[in-house]
């Protein structure tokens, strides 16, 4: 029995046995509960009892089409999972994959689940005499197992070695994708800086960002009132400009450069779990001019990048300087600490 999951194992219990934890998954489970759990989603939502035979008889609906596939979606985003894992590791296969790992507390024992178009599998790794593991979590203890497993079992389901860039699941018919705002997750209007397609409910289109709003100041971000204490002690509080064909800016704001990643004064711990070479930290900035931007940390350069675009910097403990400047020779700077 694995204590990590997010489903119900196959002993009943009252809900004040697990207390709140249970949100975090601290029910057991057993694996083969888990894979089918999983399998569910990749079947579009329908559950099939797993058996170590075939044949299984006992089905039912567990989630709608839709949760199914926002949740394959979720999943499988490479990009999404960068923030904590980076790029390049085992989550990552040559073939579409929905992916999770899981550690339990005190590292005891971890897992790691997905699933293609074609197979679903888990792994779980730990001592049977519930000793604690050393330093090993889902994705630097389950996840290489899971990587090696996965592509065995692709290659044994599709009968070939060459492997199809075919997502897991189409569209439900209920879901239509639509331009949103990054940092409000509103429908994106012309003002937002950054934005990107997400999968959104076709019957509820949301809300037009009432966030970024052009004044003769420039480019301007409107804080809720749940969120302006947070940024006042963390954002800048400077007009921002965006290299947009529609956006006219003053001639004042259109010569600066901002540097929106990492924002000035921020914190970044490394992972002593997962592989350095996959922990790095995202540089981006903003600036009114076209041309490319070169970086440098505490004095050494470290790469150059298109405005819109980003340089992939590998945490190093310390405190840093991060310099940005671009081709008519402004800079900005952010300072942050690696621990």
């Amino acid at each position: 029995m694995s204590s990590l999951g997010g489903v119900a194992g196959s002993t009943a219990r009252p809900a004040s046995y697990y207390g709140l934890g249970l949100t975090l998954g601290n029910a057991e489970v057993r694996l083969d509960e888990l894979v089918g759990a999983y399998a569910a989603f990749a079947r579009g939502g329908d559950w099939i009892r797993p058996t170590f035979l075939h044949g299984s008889s006992e089905t039912r609906r567990l989630v709608s089409t839709r949760s199914a596939f926002w949740i394959t979606d979720i999943l499988s985003d490479a990009e999404a999972r960068e923030y904590a894992f980076g790029r390049g590791g085992s989550l990552e296969l040559p073939f579409p994959v929905a992916v999770k790992t899981g550690t339990s507390q005190a590292y005891h024992d971890n897992w790691t689940v997905g699933y293609s178009r074609n197979v679903t599998v888990g792994v779980w790794v730990g001592n049977f005499d519930r000793t604690p593991l050393r330093n090993s979590s889902g994705v630097t203890g389950a996840a290489p197992i899971f990587h090696a497993v996965m592509l065995a079992a692709e290659r044994r389901a599709t009968g070939t070695h060459v492997f199809s860039d075919a997502t897991i699941a189409g569209a439900s018919t209920d879901s239509s994708r639509r331009e949103i705002c990054v940092l409000s997750g509103l429908a994106a209007n012309k003002w937002c800086p950054t934005r990107r397609l997400e999968w959104t409910a076709t019957e509820r289109a949301p809300l037009p960002c009432s966030w970024h709003q052009l004044t003769d100041e420039g480019l301007i971000t409107i804080w809720p009132p749940e969120y302006r204490a947070w940024a006042a002690e963390h954002v800048p509080a400077k007009p921002m400009t965006i290299n947009r064909p529609h956006v006219r800016a003053s001639a004042r704001t259109a010569k600066t450069l901002q540097i929106v990643s990492p924002a000035d004064g921020s914190t970044y711990l490394i992972d002593p779990t997962l592989r350095r070479e996959f922990q790095s930290l995202s540089l981006r900035a903003v600036t009114g001019s076209r041309g490319r931007i070169e970086w440098s940390v505490n004095g050494e350069p470290i790469g150059a990048a298109d405005a819109d675009a980003k340089v992939d910097w590998p945490l190093t403990p310390g405190k840093h300087r991060i310099l940005a400047r671009d081709g008519d020779g402004r800079t900005a700077e952010s300072h942050v600490v690696v621990r």
